[in-house]
């Protein structure tokens, strides 16, 4: 018990011996100045390239393209519709698009066809929609990439979408805007499908006019009818193609 006792009493001891004798071996080692470091190197964490080796490029480049759409929950006009895109890339993250639209028009005959049949009402006396023209601000803030097979890689970016324009009506254009969001697959370095869904505001004639609705009514001039406020919900389909 005595001999275990000495034992902890002297460890200590000897690890302060120790200390001390390391701090005076080398308390009189000087290093030429030559050999010291001259300026200090930080380490760099972040990367402020967001995407390397990047296989569609659109920085100063053009688009043009072509698509199909519709005003998803029209009850009374046809609003499918079809048009192109021309549009400029400034920059990987940002474009201008101009967005053309030829509106088909007619009725949309499953809830008119009900209507003319059980009320006599003919909604071919509104106003017919024509053509509508707008500006988009394209904001690309994903690009990413997908595999479809081993060897085959599918080059994607999504986008919101913010603009403004214009409807136009047989009688009378109707200023508005629009956002949403789109989103493109890139096949080749060039060609893309693409799909924008947006919600486009402004406004429109309304179809209904009393008195004048009747196939046994006078027939109304299209300025009669009255100006309303509408929310569309548009979706286009179509193809894209860099230059």
């Amino acid at each position: 018990m005595i001999r275990r006792l000495n034992i902890l009493l002297l460890l200590p001891l000897t690890v302060a011996a120790f200390s001390l004798m390391s701090e005076d071996a080398f308390a009189d080692v000087v290093l030429p100045d030559e050999e010291l470091a001259q300026e200090s190197v930080l380490p760099k964490f972040d990367r402020p390239d967001s995407v390397r080796n990047r296989n569609v490029t659109t920085e100063n480049r053009f688009e043009i393209g072509g698509y199909y759409g519709w005003n998803i929950l029209e009850p009374i006009q046809n609003q499918n519709k079809f048009g192109f895109n021309l549009g400029y890339h400034w920059s990987e993250t940002s474009a201008f698009v101009v967005n053309y639209s030829h509106w088909l028009g007619g009725l949309n005959t499953q809830y008119t066809g009900e209507l003319k049949n059980n009320y006599n009402l003919d909604f071919d006396r509104a106003p017919q929609i024509k053509y509508s023209l707008f500006g988009h601000y394209e904001w690309k803030v994903f690009y990413g990439k997908i595999s479809l097979t081993k060897q085959g890689v599918v080059n994607l970016t999504t986008y919101p979408i913010i603009g403004v324009g214009m409807t136009a009506y047989e009688h009378k254009s109707y200023p508005g805007f629009d956002f949403g969001i789109g989103q493109k697959y890139y096949f080749t370095k060039n060609f893309a499908l693409r799909a924008d869904f947006k919600f486009q505001y402004g406004q429109q004639p309304s179809p209904f006019l009393t008195g004048k609705m009747k196939t046994s009514d006078p027939k109304p001039q299209a300025g009669e009818f009255k100006d309303k406020n509408s929310l569309g919900t548009i979706l286009d389909v179509g193809i894209s193609i860099l230059l």
